[in-house]
């Protein structure tokens, strides 16, 4: 039996499997739908989420990279600091004996302590004996021996033992102990430790004569060891160039293990500290920016997936250039924008490869006449002076090779498209030309500096950076001795008439 007929003409029993038929297709289509837009909120949620956690990732990532530099740099800084006074005949004369004692107060001392903000200095000897220690300025004479397992002691001992590891062989003394400044920098010892109740960061370099005006009549040579205090002055100073929030330092080992702590080690490879500061949340603005569309989508998805892709997409161009910029940073100068001594070196590498098919030189150049600029009229007067040398020789160099600032007043040059001694020799007399030229630090004054050049080719002269470095720098520093403002080439090791131990050769000099 059919039922009952409605007006419709649709019996009633029919007409109810129909309407049940449609209600699940209805709940089937609703359902399908409610679970469509589930699973499309469910993984851009997805999606969000995990681009939130990389790019946070990639934040941390960078900004611990960037504090790996910056304690490299200031190992780099101190030491350079450092050699200023300990290569020089007057200091290597002061700490004989007898000691020089108001030199090593008023000259050696208060240079390091009030140029250089150095808090600690300490004065060793081979013998593991203490001549001389300052604190903030104020000298105290010893002898006093300090025990072999003395930091202090360790880390003269180390530094001396790598020097006695580099000294030449040489029939003179004064060449035993010469060495350029690059070699020496890289002797100097590091560590953190607590010094007087503080952390503070200690750093080393032997006494050394520069000219040769000394008497060779003791045990050498003497360490100098400084330490700075990591006081909330000094952190605030390294934090100008992070520009990281709330950067701090905390002694000791952290109660547990976290990604966001910056580990420093002592000497004994313990946990000395770590450095915390609140990190850069990038992936933050792509959960807040994300988070609205994925609600609007439950209602239009195809709208909202096209504003979500495009919001990613510019989020991820963000980002990006986030990345790019951090990258950039980290390999660059902050002062004048060049290339600093990292991104130099995969540049060299790069050249190094290419060899013996494409020959390259590399400049090596220190500044004349730079010091007393920053002595007279302030460090911003010294930084208006670099950034004017950088733009000099970048303008000369150009598309030639590479200029690179490595720290302080130094800059070295990667030159990939010129290798024959001719047109470097033009090359060489146009940088030294330029940076002779008056340079304006403002208020309607002017000084006027120099720049020495020491100049190695590559192949003939060596083909790692370790050996053109070297001869470059060594003929360099027979620029200096031969007057300044001046240019050198050094000549390959094997070449026939080479001076002994020397690796360079005088041609080219201009007064």
């Amino acid at each position: 039996m059919l039922g009952k007929r409605e007006n419709d003409g649709v019996p009633h029993s029919l007409s109810s499997t129909g309407l049940n038929a449609g209600r699940k297709i209805t709940v089937w289509i609703y359902g399908l739908a409610a679970l469509l837009i589930v699973l499309s909120a469910a993984s851009l949620t997805f999606i969000a989420h995990m681009a939130w956690r990389e790019a946070d990732r990639k934040a941390l990532e960078s900004e611990q990279m960037r504090m790996d530099a910056m304690l490299k740099d200031i190992h780099w800084q101190i030491g350079r600091d450092q050699l200023s006074l300990a290569q020089w005949d007057k200091t290597f004369n002061a700490v004989q004996a007898p000691l020089d004692k108001e030199f090593i107060e008023d000259e050696l001392v208060e240079y390091l302590w009030e140029d250089y903000v150095l808090d600690r200095t300490f004065i060793v000897r081979k013998d593991g004996t203490m001549v001389a220690e300052a604190v903030e300025g104020k000298t105290r004479f010893g002898p006093k021996q300090l025990p072999p397992d003395n930091l202090i002691r360790e880390l003269a001992d180390q530094t001396r033992a790598a020097f006695e590891a580099k000294r030449g062989v040489s029939g003179s003394d004064f060449s035993n102990w010469h060495m350029p400044q690059s070699v020496l920098l890289d002797l100097s010892a590091a560590t953190f430790a607590v010094v007087d109740g503080t952390p503070a960061f200690l750093s080393t370099m032997p006494i050394l004569p520069d000219d040769g005006q000394v008497q060779l009549n003791e045990d050498y040579p003497h360490v100098l060891v400084n330490a700075a205090y990591l006081d909330e002055e000094w952190v605030a100073e390294i934090n100008d160039q992070l520009s990281f929030k709330d950067l701090r330092f905390q002694l000791g080992a952290p109660a547990q293990e976290d990604a966001r702590n910056h580990l420093v080690m002592a000497s004994d490879g313990s946990v000395f500290g770590y450095f915390r500061w609140t990190h850069a949340k990038p992936g933050r603005e792509i959960w807040v920016a994300a988070l609205p569309l994925i609600f609007v989508l439950a209602t239009l998805i195809a709208v909202v997936a096209f504003a979500v892709a495009s919001k990613i997409s510019r989020l991820s161009r963000s980002l990006e250039e986030s990345e790019r910029k951090n990258h950039y940073f980290a390999r660059h100068d902050a002062l004048t924008g060049l290339p600093n001594r990292h991104h130099f070196s995969d540049c060299l590498a790069f050249a190094l490869d290419n060899l013996p098919d494409c020959p390259f030189a590399i400049l090596t150049c220190d500044l004349d006449r730079f010091k007393p600029v920053n002595d007279t009229y302030g460090h911003e007067a010294g930084d208006t002076v670099i950034c004017a040398v950088a733009d000099r020789l970048q303008g000369l160099v150009a598309d030639k090779g590479v200029v690179s600032r490595i720290g302080g007043d130094e800059f070295i040059i990667l030159v990939t498209s010129l290798s024959d001694k001719h047109p470097l020799h033009l090359l060489a007399d146009q940088l030294r030309s330029a940076i002779a030229q008056p340079i304006d630090i403002g208020n309607g004054q002017r000084v006027e500096i120099g720049i020495s050049i020491g100049i190695a080719t590559a192949p003939d002269c060596g083909t790692t950076e370790k050996d053109l470095i070297r001869l470059a720098d060594m003929a360099l520093y027979r620029a200096k001795d031969n007057g300044r403002n001046a240019f050198e080439f050094a000549m390959a090791p094997s070449a026939p008439h080479a001076e002994d131990m020397s690796g360079f050769t005088t041609q080219s000099k201009l007064h």
